[in-house]
């Protein structure tokens, strides 16, 4: 396994967003940096706009070298949201390779409690989102209010849903029409991640500290399943506009992305694991099913083609952060984009990588 000498990281400390009477001023990414200078200035020439950005953390691993240094602070750690869904793919194709689990197997037979229709969709299909199940489990009018709530006040939209709620919602959904053709779903990465964690016999932070993060020495890697667990030292996040945003917490959608932080230093060993090749699960990258545009989908990972390049991704955004992490294996080249906003970053890892 190839391991990164330096944590290959450029920064840009946004100025303080400071209140004013009523409504929060926007943040911009400051002219403070730490870490590789070249690599600072290669970033801030990749963001056409710096409004809405507060601090990026940014990885560039090229061959068995990653350049760079510490960003924002050292092993700053940054809300990843869904970038933990290849993560959970990851896991499905290691118990594939293990034969602990078939890509058919339906999910009544591997996640007890799932019945009716729901339990028919099999485990492939919601690595690859596939199911036909739908973006969120809400399984009330109070829920969709809360829900809309959250979102409008940079809340947290899943607290509440533990893994026995998450079933029990399961046993009353019926798989839409669209099952079959890649729409994206966090109830059905949420189902697939709750069924192999059940199948294992653990809990799914347990699991992937075990099967992904401790193999790859992701040791800043966490779930934060509930607010005592959130990691020291984190980055705070916020809305482009400048709002203060709420971590979001919630056992059951801890498989889809809920409640999880990691740092640039280990998605640059997940990046240079997954070039390696040596990754844990890493055949979950291979694109196996049609997501239009392009673009390909295997366990959790989309491939897109820009021009004659593939480039292997995920992002994940929150109600205070965004991150991308994309590859090239035909460059050998990969980046991790961190920001403490709801800014997309996935412009600037595009930049960089393609």
């Amino acid at each position: 396994m190839r391991t990164p000498i330096v944590l290959a990281v450029a920064a840009g400390l946004a100025a303080s967003a400071v209140a004013a009477v009523r409504k929060p001023r926007p943040p911009r990414l400051g002219q403070q940096r730490t870490g590789d200078a070249d690599l600072a200035a290669t970033v801030r020439a990749a963001v056409d706009d710096p409004e809405g950005l507060r601090g990026l953390a940014v990885a560039v691993i090229e061959g068995d070298r990653a350049r760079g240094g510490p960003a924002v602070e050292p092993g700053t750690p940054f809300e990843i949201g869904s970038l933990v869904k290849p993560l959970t793919g990851m896991l499905l194709a290691r118990q594939v390779a293990a034969d602990v689990v078939d890509p058919g197997d339906r999910l009544a037979a591997v996640l007890p409690g799932v019945t009716g229709p729901a339990g028919e969709v099999t485990l492939a299909e919601l690595a690859s989102h596939r199911a036909g199940l739908p973006r969120l489990a809400l399984d009330s009018a109070g829920a969709m209010v809360r829900t809309w709530w959250a979102a409008s006040t940079a809340g947290n939209p899943y607290a509440g849903y533990d893994v026995d709620r998450i079933v029990a919602v399961a046993a009353n959904t019926e798989p839409g029409g669209d099952r079959g053709t890649v729409s994206y779903s966090n109830f059905g990465a949420a189902l697939l991640g709750q069924a192999l964690a059940a199948r294992a016999g653990v809990g799914y932070p347990e699991l992937l500290r075990r099967d992904v993060l401790r193999p790859l020495e992701m040791n800043a890697t966490l779930a934060a399943t509930e607010a005592g667990h959130l990691p020291g030292g984190r980055a705070e996040g916020a809305t482009a506009a400048g709002r203060a945003a709420d971590p979001w917490l919630g056992a059951g959608y801890a498989p889809a992305g809920i409640g999880i932080w990691s740092t640039a230093e280990d998605l640059a060993r997940l990046t240079a694991a997954m070039l390696a090749g040596t990754a844990p699960g890493a055949d979950a990258a291979t694109p196996r099913f049609d997501a239009g545009k392009d673009r390909r989908v295997g366990y959790g990972w989309f491939t897109s083609r820009y021009g004659d390049r593939e480039i292997v991704w995920h992002n994940g955004g929150t109600s205070g952060f965004r991150a991308f992490l994309g590859f090239d294996r035909a460059a050998d080249r990969g980046v991790v984009v961190l920001g403490n906003t709801t800014r997309d970053v996935d412009p600037i890892g595009l930049r960089l990588l393609v």
